[in-house]
């Protein structure tokens, strides 16, 4: 695919490597590049149909990160393990008449937001609906109607102590255990969840540790901003934000992929998604992304390097079913163009 544009604002692109490298690492832990995986398709799955050629799926590589200033060499000499040929495309369901007393019941059930809490609403933005704000005297509330994705924030003032000293937070284990807790006690942590990371790169941004919990679908994991669910841990375990991305879904149809040998390919050449660094690969695994907006929930290759941290991903679909990059242009003109919707 010819790329025309391959500019990254530098804080999005380091908030993607550093959230992707992490995520991605876990996913690749312990699939061993040489292991054949199961490629069967089981009888659950051979009900839905193969997906339609004329019918184009988003490609998320167009978005996509490279570290700036140098050419990226990659290297495999190894045996490339057999993937499935097909694998299960699944429609995300986007909410539809979001009221504000389902808002305010939300966040009552949840996180104990009063029901007469001042409600603000943003202004609409281009393409979607304005957002939701909840507000009391100690914490902000947001919720986005066009994804479902919601945010709890403590406001500094409101919290009991601020720190920069990582000596001044719980261990990464007590962190796992607060976040694990907290969410089992509001009935907000899903049984396809799994503990993705711990952090602490958001102790001088934010004043907390991150603890990132992340989804399976079947046996493989999901990466991408819209499986997410991320506590940030305070001084003495202070929960100080809650951010909850956790689209619904439902099984589409059969996607042809490539084999694990054209996804490295298509990485040498340059077409990945994200590819942090060069490296000789390891460990090759399939996923699923699961992006903020859009209609899919898409298998992915991912790839491990023998240098520490260092990842990359491709798209697993087969090129002849995804959109090319003229086609996406268009919707993209089409709209930013079109008016915006109306406030719900």
């Amino acid at each position: 695919m010819k790329r025309t544009s391959k500019k990254i604002w530098l804080p999005v692109g380091l908030v993607v490597v550093i959230c992707s490298a992490i995520a991605i690492v876990l996913i690749l832990s312990g699939d061993d590049v040489t292991t054949t995986q199961d490629v069967t398709t089981t009888q659950s799955e051979a009900k839905y149909p193969v997906l339609d050629r004329n019918e184009k799926i988003y490609d998320f590589s167009s978005h996509w990160y490279r570290v700036p200033g140098r050419k990226l060499v990659f290297e495999f000499d190894g045996r490339f393990p057999k993937m499935p040929d097909k694998m299960l495309l699944y429609k995300i369901i986007r909410p539809k008449n979001i009221t504000e007393a389902y808002i305010r019941e939300l966040a009552e059930k949840h996180f104990d937001i009063p029901n007469d809490a001042k409600l603000t609403r943003s202004s609409p933005r281009l393409g979607g609906s304005a957002l939701y704000w909840l507000k009391t005297q100690d914490h902000l509330f947001e919720f986005d109607p066009d994804t479902g994705f919601l945010d709890l924030f403590k406001y500094k003032k409101a919290r009991k102590k601020l720190s920069e000293d990582r000596k001044d937070y719980p261990s990464d284990e007590e962190c796992r255990r607060i976040g694990t807790e907290y969410l089992k006690k509001r009935s907000l942590l899903p049984q396809d969840t799994y503990l993705s990371s711990v952090s602490a790169v958001n102790i001088e941004s934010y004043g907390a540790i991150s603890v990132c919990f992340g989804r399976k679908i079947g046996k493989y994991k999901c990466w991408g901003p819209g499986s997410e669910i991320l506590i940030w841990v305070g001084v003495d375990g202070e929960i100080t934000k809650v951010s909850i991305r956790w689209v619904e879904y439902e099984p589409y149809k059969l996607a042809p992929i490539k084999t694990a040998k054209e996804a490295f390919e298509q990485l040498k050449h340059g077409n990945a998604f994200l590819a942090t660094s060069s490296g000789k690969v390891t460990k090759i695994a399939l996923a699923y992304h699961t992006p903020a907006e859009g209609d899919y929930i898409q298998p992915m290759y991912n790839f491990a390097f023998t240098s520490p941290g260092a990842v990359a991903s491709v798209p697993a679909i087969r090129p002849e079913y995804l959109k090319s990059e003229e086609e996406m242009r268009k919707e993209l003109e089409e709209k930013t163009t079109s008016p915006s919707k109306q406030p719900l």
